[in-house]
């Protein structure tokens, strides 16, 4: 019972961090210093959000999950992309790329959520 709780705090937990940072990546490249006015309001509302995942393990357990999730397919989508690009000579433009890449990756968070509030059944 304490083990799985403890496993299951620690997945919710590097799931956020990664999620966080997923998003923290495209907000800095795009919006330069004033994502760091923005950043703090980013971890107040993952760690907000950890907290009712872990404490009402309904539909907001589902929002958290599949929020971040979605926000770390739309990065690894986007990189290999990107990779793929680099690989046969094209240099991406960071006056195209950069909001595209808070565009493609809020787009994500958008769908997890979205997604997330349409679950019935009970979060993992």
């Amino acid at each position: 019972m304490i083990l799985g709780r403890a496993l299951r705090i620690g997945l919710y937990g590097a799931l956020g961090w990664l999620g966080l940072y997923g998003f923290a990546f495209p907000l800095f490249g795009y919006l330069s210093y004033i994502g760091v006015l923005l950043f703090p309001l980013v971890v107040v509302i993952e760690v907000v959000g950890a907290v009712l995942a872990l404490t009402k393990r309904g539909r907001w357990a589902w929002v958290y999950l599949l929020g971040n999730i979605g926000v770390l397919t739309m990065t690894l989508v986007l990189l290999g992309v990107v990779l793929v690009g680099v690989s046969v000579h094209w240099q991406p433009d960071t006056q195209v790329t950069a909001p595209l890449y808070l565009a493609l990756t809020s787009l994500g968070l958008v769908v997890g959520v979205a997604v997330g509030t349409r679950m019935q059944r009970p979060a993992p």
